[in-house]
């Protein structure tokens, strides 16, 4: 009886912990980005730079979930950001990325090409 007690405490403590860990799933979160106008996809790459990979494309309309929405600007002017390759995006060229949640993993997005702020209410979100 201890033992079965004992357990589904464990048990219950896990499932606890399990719900208050938030995922990295880009469709869980309240901060994205979506393409800036005048660009009417993004990819979303493996690594800060267009020498990796791309593994999809964040079209007009669309959402990506920030990996750091501690704000609604995506908390981009500290740990959301990476420095990487430059690029060129919209006439303007940067080498600033934003980190964003694909597939529950970090990925990065060319952050001169996106606007960030919260995800509306019913958007199409990728991820």
């Amino acid at each position: 009886m201890l033992r079965r007690v004992a357990t589904a405490a464990a048990i219950g403590a896990l499932a606890t912990l399990t719900l208050a860990v938030p995922g990295a799933n880009a469709g869980t979160l309240d901060a994205g980005a979506t393409p800036k106008s005048g660009s009417t996809a993004v990819k979303i790459r493996t690594g800060p730079g267009t020498g990796y990979t791309a593994v999809a494309q964040v079209g007009a309309g669309q959402w990506v979930g920030c990996w750091y929405p501690a704000t609604t600007d995506c908390n981009k002017t500290s740990t959301g950001v990476a420095t990487g390759d430059s690029y060129t995006c919209n006439g303007v060229t940067s080498n600033k990325w934003l980190k964003v949640g694909y597939n529950l993993t970090l990925k990065y997005v060319a952050l001169g090409c996106v606007n960030t702020a919260h995800i509306p209410p019913g958007a199409v979100v990728i991820g």
